[in-house]
């Protein structure tokens, strides 16, 4: 199972289905596997459309609809808490995005890699599986 961080979802809308786009490279070498969107990586994918126009809206909207968006829960909860104790502790917490820390927590909730654009973003979260383009 991979996990889609909103660098993908960014980079796989401005490809526009070009195949040597790395990110759709990247996508096509998982292809056989899971491919999920976690619900923090998609409201911050309509956050910047939204600040384009409507109608960027309704094209992201459309690009969401043919991926696996899943929800926060309890136990990912658990593993965000998890992740951003340990970093807070570490004293690595300060500026670091809680989205960031949320698309984390999803992916080590179901198990997932992490596919991403900025691997530099994740690296300090302990087990996580990073896989960078």
């Amino acid at each position: 199972m991979i996990c889609i961080d909103t660098t993908v979802l960014i980079d796989e809308f401005r490809a526009k289905g070009d195949l040597s786009a790395p990110v759709n490279r990247a996508l096509l070498a998982h292809g056989a596997e899971t491919l999920i969107v976690p619900v923090a990586a998609a409201g911050e994918f309509l956050d910047g459309a939204a600040m384009v126009s409507p109608a960027r809206v309704q094209e992201a909207l459309a690009l969401l609809r043919r991926r696996n968006v899943v929800p926060s829960d309890l136990d990912t909860a658990e593993h965000y808490g998890s992740i951003a104790s340990s970093l807070r502790r570490e004293r690595k917490l300060d500026n670091r995005s809680h989205n960031d820390l949320w698309i984390a927590a999803t992916a080590k909730c179901h198990g997932a890699g992490l596919l991403t654009r900025n691997p530099k973003h994740f690296q300090a979260v302990e087990g996580l599986d990073i896989i960078g383009y």
